[in-house]
């Protein structure tokens, strides 16, 4: 019988439960996971008075093996995959058509609009699934991934696809100055992205052991007059820096949230510094690629602590003190 972390009443604790064995539909495909991330996002939905659904299963980004699939897919049993937040859209939008789902205006998140995949097995629509497909070049995956490679894995369907995206979404032409202001679960991933692709950067934070983690991950300390930002932080502080350390025509991009986050910015600032300011998660189909295979290359490595499925209400609490600055991903 499966088992999942859920959620049963608002702000309540999350406990382990059994569910039944859930069967896929047509168009449908059910998952056994293998490593499912945790992040702030999740903290955020069990701290709401009303969540989108109870009872909730969190968890929106893992990876996995086949195991069932209904009709009308092109999935196999077997066949190992990404899981994705974007839980299904209407697959005729303007935005579905050009492969960015995330725009589409009917849209739904999974932990959050449908169960999340913190448990041994999910049930996903084919379409917000992603073939994890080795690029060109390199040795296959096995069979039964280690602890580290199946961890890295499953923070490449959300959060670095958001890094990617944020770093994508500044359309740096040539080598850049980049500051990044929150050195976080996405901000983290983001120094590794933006230096990967041949930038300078620069780390913000207001912990210093974060800020020793961007040391180690090559970032500068804070400084001088940047090219772009990426603030990873929903903090207005952090945005309101960010502005002041943007040279005139420079791009920031904000990709943290909170249900309750609010940002508070001179629009003068904006306007008469001609300031290109973009927002946003998750990134195109292109970005998530992109990001599957500075992994698998060794360029970004996400820094991840693993833990049991049993161990993860007791560990949730760490998110809600920002006390963890990578992932924490909980092993099936």
């Amino acid at each position: 019988m499966p088992r999942v972390v859920q959620l049963e009443k608002p702000r309540e604790p999350v406990e382990v439960v059994d569910v039944p064995l859930p069967l896929p539909r047509v168009g449908e495909v059910r998952v056994r996971v293998e490593a499912c991330a945790i992040g702030q996002l999740d903290w955020n939905l069990l701290t709401l008075d009303a969540p989108p659904r109870l009872p909730l299963v969190p968890g929106h980004e893992a990876v996995g093996v086949v195991d069932a699939v209904g009709a009308n897919t092109s999935f196999t049993v077997g066949e190992r995959v990404l899981v994705t937040p974007l839980a299904s859209s209407c697959t005729e939008c303007a935005a579905c058509r050009s492969r960015d789902v995330r725009h589409c205006p009917h849209v739904q998140w999974r932990g959050m609009h449908v169960d999340g995949a913190l448990g041994t097995q999910v049930l996903a629509h084919a379409s917000s699934l992603i073939p994890l497909e080795v690029p060109m070049g390199l040795p296959p995956l096995p069979e039964v991934l280690t602890p580290d490679l199946a961890a890295a894995l499953a923070v490449c369907g959300g959060s670095l696809w958001t890094a990617v995206g944020a770093v994508r979404s500044l359309r740096l032409l040539q080598p850049s100055r980049v500051a990044v202001f929150g050195v976080g679960g996405v901000g983290h991933l983001v120094i590794q992205v933006a230096r990967a692709l041949g930038h300078t950067v620069l780390a913000y934070d207001v912990d210093p052991q974060r800020l020793e983690l961007a040391k180690s991950l090559g970032a500068l300390p804070s400084g001088g007059a940047v090219d772009a930002a990426v603030v990873c932080t929903p903090s207005t502080q952090a945005l309101q820096q960010a502005v002041r350390v943007l040279r005139g025509g420079g791009r920031l991009a904000l990709s943290g949230s909170s249900p309750t986050g609010r940002i508070d910015l001179a629009v003068a600032d904006l306007v008469w510094r001609g300031i290109t300011l973009t927002c946003g998660l998750l990134g195109t189909r292109e970005d998530l690629e992109e990001g599957l295979a500075l992994v698998l290359t060794g360029k970004v490595t996400p820094k991840v602590e693993t833990l049991a499925l049993d161990d993860v209400p007791a560990r949730l609490w760490e998110l809600r003190d920002l006390g963890f600055a990578g992932r924490l991903v909980a092993l099936l």
